[in-house]
C-alpha cells in the first residue's frame, strides 16, 4: 500500500469519528511534509517505512529550517509528529503493517513556559467599559468581549457559535465540535447575558443579510465574522483603552481562567469549562496567582521582618 493510501484510510476515519475539518487538514500538511521527505528516500510503500526512517525524519525537522529561515520550536517539531505516531498507531490497529515504527519515537522536551500579556481584572475591565455602545459594531464589540471573557472560549469555537447554541434561561452556551471534536456546555455570566440578549434583538437583525444564516456574531457583510476580524476588534479596543499590551482571543482565554483560579475556582470546572484534555494544562494557571506566595514570603523571609 502506498503511504498515501494509508493517509486516505486514516483520514476517512477520522472524518467517521467527527473531527473537524480543519483539523483533518492541518494533520494533512504535517503528514505530507513526511511523505515527501520519504519519497526523497525511495521510500512510498507504507509497509517499508522503518523506525530508522522515522527518526531520520525527525532529526531533519529540528535542523531543516522553514520557509521564513527560521528554525522550529520543539513544539511544533512535536505537533508535526504526533499526527505521524497516530497514523502508524491507527495502521497498525487495522493490520495494515505488522509493527509500528512510530511506537518508539519519543517527543522533543518542550520548554515550560507560562501565559504572556494576561489582563488584569481593572485592565479587561478597562477595555470593555471603554467600548462605545451607542452603535452597531460597538454592542457587537462589547457582546464578543463580555463572551470571550465568561466563557475563555477559543476564537474558533467563538465564530462557529449558532443562535441555538445559546440558552439564556440557564445562562449556558453549547461550544460544539471543540477541540478534538468534543462538545461542551459552558456557563455565561449574567452580564454576558444581557448583552447577548440586547444582541440578538436589536443588533443582530442589522447586520443579518438573510434568515438562513444562523452564526451567532455577523460581520457587517451578513456572514460569519472570522478570527482575523475578532482580533482587530479586539486589538483596536485594547489601543482606545489605552494598554500597550498585545492582547488577542486567546489572551482573553487565559485571562478567563487566570481570573477563575485566583477567585478559587475549582480547576477540575476549570479543566471542563476550557476543554482541556489533561489537568496538567490547567494547572500552569496555578503558577500565575501569586496571591498565596506573595503572602508566605512577606510572613517568613527574614527580610520582610527587618
Amino acid at each position: 500500500m502506498k503511504i498515501e493510501e494509508g493517509m486516505a484510510m486514516y483520514f476517512d476515519e477520522l472524518r467517521r469519528r467527527n473531527y473537524a475539518a480543519r483539523t483533518i487538514e492541518e494533520y494533512g500538511y504535517d503528514l505530507d511534509v513526511m511523505r515527501r521527505f520519504l519519497a526523497e528516500k525511495n521510500i512510498v510503500e507504507i509497509q517499508t517505512v522503518t523506525s530508522a526512517a522515522l527518526g531520520d525524519y525527525q532529526r531533519w525537522l529540528f535542523y531543516q529550517p522553514t520557509m521564513q529561515g527560521t528554525a522550529r520550536s520543539v513544539g511544533t517539531q512535536n505537533k508535526m509528529l504526533a499526527p505521524m505516531k497516530r497514523l502508524f498507531r491507527f495502521l497498525t490497529v487495522e493490520g495494515i503493517i505488522v509493527r509500528d515504527p512510530a511506537k518508539d519515537l519519543e517527543r522533543g522536551r518542550e520548554p515550560h513556559r507560562l501565559p504572556r500579556n494576561i489582563l488584569t481584572a481593572r485592565e479587561a475591565k478597562r477595555i470593555i467599559d471603554t467600548i462605545d455602545t451607542s452603535h452597531v459594531r460597538g454592542y457587537r464589540a462589547r457582546t464578543v468581549l463580555e463572551v470571550l471573557y465568561a466563557t475563555g472560549i477559543r476564537s474558533s469555537e467563538l465564530i462557529n457559535l449558532r443562535l441555538t447554541d445559546v440558552n439564556l434561561d440557564d445562562e449556558v452556551l453549547t461550544v460544539r465540535h471543540g477541540k478534538g471534536g468534543h462538545d461542551r456546555v459552558v456557563p455565561l455570566s449574567a452580564m454576558a447575558c444581557r448583552f447577548i440578549e440586547t444582541y440578538i434583538k436589536g443588533i443582530r437583525p442589522k447586520l443579518a443579510k438573510s434568515v438562513t444564516q444562523d452564526h451567532l456574531f455577523l460581520s457587517s457583510r451578513g456572514k460569519a465574522m472570522d478570527k482575523d476580524s475578532i482580533n482587530v476588534l479586539i486589538q483596536l479596543h485594547t489601543r482606545k483603552a489605552g494598554l500597550k499590551k498585545h492582547v488577542t482571543c486567546h489572551v482573553w482565554r487565559h485571562t478567563c481562567a487566570t481570573h477563575l483560579v485566583q477567585n478559587n475556582a475549582n480547576l477540575r470546572h476549570v479543566q471542563e469549562m476550557l476543554g482541556h484534555r489533561s489537568l496538567t494544562t490547567t494547572e500552569r494557571y496555578l503558577q500565575l496567582t501569586v496571591t498565596d506566595l506573595k503572602q508566605a514570603h512577606r510572613k517568613f523571609h527574614p527580610r520582610e521582618k527587618a
